[in-house]
């Protein structure tokens, strides 16, 4: 019987070295999920303030493939730093607080209620930060507003006093799982892409809407009033704005995880 001897020299060492490293880290990118950062809002209870989201962000983030990690309202740049080092992808939230329209210049309409300076400095910076980096981002309602304002657009404060022959944008007896109008998106955009469509029916939350748009982002779907109600960053890998609430629609209507998935798709690279 011959019994075959192998050496293993440096040179043949250092090949299956990396041999081995590379079929590990394959199945290693393969399995590793990102993480998605979501923002939150800051909630008045009964004795204590919490740093809140609706749960239907988190459900459609899992659901697409990505681990949600909420990212509470800081003050200190160097934790919301810390924030962008810990996350592949950005989830701007919307709220019921309006964005406050001193960052574009103007002073509140008696329509807005409510604004957030301390939730407005956070996602400013982390959406600012986001696009500099090329960190995956999507914004939805307020975030969508917020993202416009962050690169510098403007808002209208209220559409329904602002905006002449407006259509519906908020109604107040509908489940927030049920479409409500439709959007046309345009040709070639990101969002007819990932929808394969370029017209959808979508639900509808908001009172304040994109008035100008910031340089760096083009309009890529409106309703049926002139409304917009999607933009894209014309640079970025991946930037997107819309204005409806695709995390209430994912169960009820399956199309709209499809948003979700391409989120954690461009934000899936190690």
């Amino acid at each position: 019987m011959t019994i075959r001897v192998s050496t293993v020299t440096p040179e043949t060492g250092g090949n299956i070295f990396k041999r081995y490293y590379s079929i590990f880290l394959s199945g290693y990118k393969e399995q590793m999920k990102p993480v998605i950062g979501i923002t939150t809002a800051l909630i008045q209870g009964a004795k204590k303030m919490y740093a809140t989201v609706s749960n239907n962000y988190v459900h459609s983030v899992e659901r697409a493939g990505g681990i949600p990690l909420l990212l509470p309202i800081v003050a200190a740049p160097e934790t919301r730093e810390r924030y962008l080092s810990l996350i592949d992808g950005l989830l701007v939230t919307g709220g019921d607080e309006g964005v406050n329209p001193q960052l574009y210049g103007e002073n509140p309409v008696r329509q807005l209620e409510c604004i957030c300076p301390e939730r407005d400095q956070s996602e400013v910076h982390l959406i600012n930060e986001s696009m500099q980096r090329n960190i995956p981002t999507l914004g939805i309602c307020r975030g969508m507003q917020t993202m416009n304002v962050a690169c510098g657009g403007s808002l209208y404060q209220d559409i329904f006093t602002q905006v002449d022959a407006s259509l519906g944008h908020l109604p107040k007896n509908m489940p927030v799982d049920s479409v409500y109008h439709a959007v046309t998106f345009e040709e070639g955009s990101k969002l007819e892409s990932i929808f394969s469509t370029n017209r959808l029916m979508i639900n509808s939350f908001h009172h304040q809407a994109v008035k100008d748009v910031a340089a760096s982002f083009t309009v890529t779907a409106r309703s049926d009033d002139g409304i917009i109600e999607a933009i894209e960053h014309q640079n970025h890998p991946f930037a997107i704005g819309v204005q409806w609430h695709p995390e209430d629609l994912t169960l009820k209507h399956s199309h709209f995880l499809e948003l979700f998935s391409a989120l954690v798709r461009a934000s899936n690279t190690l």
